[in-house]
């Protein structure tokens, strides 16, 4: 465009677009600028305060001027992100995506986004913890078993955010605990096993990096009931492949144990598949316990034998989490017990 046409140009041509402010919204509504913004706070009990035809008349509007809530704004006034980060050693396991569920579906009705991340190892877990207290989370719920009691302290002793960490034996400090029951549910089944007359036990775990609680724990229970008793260990329980290559292996030796214990249900039901495929008769010849009381346990044949958590437990303590997180100060600490049990079935 030339200098000429410009100079002609009539100040009438030039149109300044002008966004939506909350006070346009609630004009053509007709309702206060509290009850726009109760209408995008995303909180039931303030939603519940602006009633059904209020609702419906700014709904209305909204779509009419096209306005868009600023919710980087918000975040920055409130100084709050209005997400829950959870924190699991690995996804695609029953007992984690049931707990993924429940959480994300609380912490929605609160007006919370969970972000769901995995972190095996101290040095992962710490890395996420930082992004939280930069700001990427308002709190935290983490599944750490994999960690020591020491560990689990150095982790989450320095966050300002509220935390819950879900491990057997940790105990609250400035964050609340959910003291799982797990090891103390795995010993009850390894006890169960040994007086039945086990001799050799097979006990295939996720991981061999770090400390393993779990198997530290049928470790100990082993020399408390001073029954001579053999136990060996692999590793490969994380992924069905390599629960079949233990499932093989354990085959393959001249002394095969008589029971197994496999440290997720998922990968208990493939190790029961291939010692089928391998000719070798689950319970006759091999006994097999499992962990998470998953639903496909059930299904399978035979049916499994496993340790399972009461749900109820951990929803309280999830729910305890989330409904400090809408506070300015955070809940005192806790700390929760969700029992485990030893469920007997076919495969054992």
């Amino acid at each position: 465009m030339t200098k000429q046409s410009r100079k002609s140009q009539s100040p009438e041509a030039v149109v300044v677009e002008k966004s939506a402010t909350v006070s346009d919204v609630a004009r053509l509504a007709n309702v206060s600028t509290a009850a726009v913004s109760m209408y995008f706070s995303d909180r039931s009990e303030h939603l519940k305060r602006v009633g059904p035809e209020a609702r419906e008349r700014i709904r209305r509007a909204v779509e009419e001027l096209g306005y868009v809530p600023n919710k980087i704004a918000r975040h920055f006034r409130r100084q709050k992100s209005e997400r829950l980060c959870v924190i699991f050693p690995k996804l695609g396991i029953p007992y984690a995506d049931r707990m993924v569920h429940g959480l994300g579906k609380a912490a929605r009705e609160r007006g919370f986004m969970p972000i769901i991340v995995t972190a095996s190892n101290l040095e992962d877990l710490e890395t996420i913890l930082g992004e939280v207290e930069a700001g990427l989370a308002d709190g935290v719920v983490a599944e750490v078993d994999y960690l020591t009691e020491a560990e689990v302290e150095k982790a989450f002793s320095s966050m300002t955010k509220h935390c819950l960490v879900i491990h057997a034996t940790a105990k609250p400090g400035p964050f609340s605990v959910l003291n799982n029951g797990l090891t103390a549910a795995l010993e009850v089944a390894f006890e169960d096993l040994v007086l039945k007359g086990h001799r050799h036990i097979g006990y295939i775990e996720n991981t061999s990096q770090g400390t393993n609680p779990r198997l530290n724990a049928v470790v100990r229970r082993r020399e408390e009931l001073g029954i001579d008793t053999k136990v060996s260990v692999l590793t490969g329980a994380s992924e069905r492949s390599t629960a079949a290559d233990c499932a093989r292996q354990i085959a393959s030796w001249d002394e095969r144990p008589t029971a197994v214990i496999v440290e997720s249900d998922f990968t208990a039901v493939t190790v029961i598949e291939e010692f089928s495929r391998l000719g070798i008769a689950v319970p006759d010849q091999i006994a097999v316990v499992g962990c998470g009381n998953a639903e496909e346990g059930f299904y399978c044949r035979p049916r499994l034998t496993t340790i399972g958590p009461e749900w109820s437990s951990f929803e309280e303590a999830g729910q305890y989490l989330i409904d400090g997180l809408g506070l300015s100060k955070p809940l005192p600490p806790r700390r929760f017990n969700s029992p485990w049990s030893y469920i007997r079935r076919n495969s054992a």
